[in-house]
């Protein structure tokens, strides 16, 4: 506890001057305990200033949504007089956790302790600054030891699982049963495109361009699975809830998972999102695809204006060259669901995963599906944080 310096340098002053005038030998006496009382109390924080190490042994890399980690603290004490009180604060800006304490330390002693929590929320955090504040006995001369951070972690959404998701592939009714691994399937060429000058001679569909009058290329992908696009919806005043429980972080989650189940299955993945940049990552397969989709859904805020509905419809002849679309949402608005049926992506059923804002303690209205919109998309509904319990397998169907 620091005492007040100022009165106790005004009360100096004045038993200094009655001293002086009356020459009293107790008011001397009474005035040089406060000097000393001084000198001793600055001396002792200036040691234990020069004396006192701390370190920290923190966790680094990259974890998931839910993993436990622990760190470590030593606070050392190398000079002989003790510290009578340190408080250690952390500035460390992960949610829900704080590694400070009060304690003492004697002369030449140390203080060990483990602390230990678990990564709630996805971003990028780091451990620490941390901050000492320590004095001598009397409170007169506080000092603070600042040691800066130097430990950063990236924590990714939790990856679920989320069994067949049939949406993610081309639509084979009729088709052969398929055996082998993605790389012995033969592929198919399931549309033409606009030819692009890094495509190869052997892509170029001769009969159409010829009807076209220009060159067109044929689209290749391979029957175990075709490209897949994430749509994700980020505008920020159709999402509810506060994290960790909130249709953001699930929506993260999920899209997370999709992306993770997608590129295990061989196929090429892409994103498009209504977030404030408005970002597209073209659709690919392989590490560096994960790596860069899983860095989006670990930073990505709710902080878009543009309507889903505006998204969609923006990229309307953009989608008829592309593979199937996962559209997540919590969105109520029903023009995105017209604006997705109106898409008619060919080879492909869309698959919604519709996050309920009532579920996660949201006021936003729940969107009303109307009977045609079950025949025509995929549907998996998420009422809440209940209906994401593991499960072995999960078919996603009309109705």
């Amino acid at each position: 506890m620091r005492l007040p310096r100022l009165p106790l340098v005004t009360a100096l002053a004045l038993l200094f001057f009655f001293a002086y005038v009356t020459g009293v030998r107790l008011a001397y006496s009474l005035l040089y305990a406060l000097v000393l009382l001084f000198v001793v109390s600055y001396l002792w924080s200036r040691l234990a200033a020069d004396n006192l190490i701390v370190e920290r042994t923190s966790p680094e890399g990259q974890y998931q949504v839910g993993d436990p980690f622990e760190e470590s603290f030593v606070i050392q004490n190398r000079s002989w007089i003790p510290v009578p009180l340190i408080e250690l604060t952390d500035f460390s800006n992960l949610p829900g956790y704080n590694p400070g304490r009060v304690f003492s330390l004697k002369g030449r002693r140390a203080r060990r302790w483990t602390s230990r929590g678990r990564f709630k929320q996805r971003g990028l955090f780091t451990f620490g600054p941390v901050e000492l504040r320590y004095g001598d006995p009397f409170g007169l001369f506080t000092r603070t030891l600042r040691i800066a951070g130097s430990r950063s972690v990236v924590v990714y959404p939790v990856v679920r699982p989320v069994g067949g998701l049939d949406a993610l592939a081309p639509s084979t009714a009729g088709d052969e049963q398929l055996r082998g691994r993605v790389l012995d399937i033969p592929p198919n060429a399931t549309t033409i495109r606009e030819y692009v000058p890094t495509d190869s001679v052997k892509r170029i569909h001769w009969a159409s361009s010829a009807r076209l009058g220009r060159l067109m290329s044929r689209s290749f992908e391979t029957r175990e699975g075709g490209d897949a696009w994430i749509v994700l919806d980020l505008q920020a005043s159709v999402h509810a809830g506060e994290a960790p429980e909130s249709t953001l972080e699930y929506a993260m989650s999920l899209a997370a998972s999709i992306t993770d189940a997608s590129l295990r299955r061989g196929s090429a993945i892409g994103l498009v999102s209504n977030d404030s940049r408005l970002s597209v990552i073209e659709a690919a397969r392989g590490d560096q695809q994960r790596k860069k989709l899983f860095e989006h859904f670990t930073l990505a805020q709710a902080d878009g204006t543009v309507s889903l509905a505006t998204l969609l419809t923006s990229q309307r002849q953009q989608w008829r060259h592309r593979g199937g679309l996962v559209v997540i949402t919590p969105s109520a608005d029903a023009h995105w669901v017209e604006a997705l049926l109106d898409l008619g992506v060919r080879g492909h059923r869309s698959l919604v995963v519709y996050l309920d804002p009532r579920g996660f303690g949201g006021s936003q209205p729940t969107l009303a599906s109307a009977g045609r919109w079950r025949q025509a998309l995929n549907w998996w509904m998420v009422g809440g944080p209940e209906d994401l319990e593991p499960v072995s397998e999960r078919r996603l169907a009309a109705g």
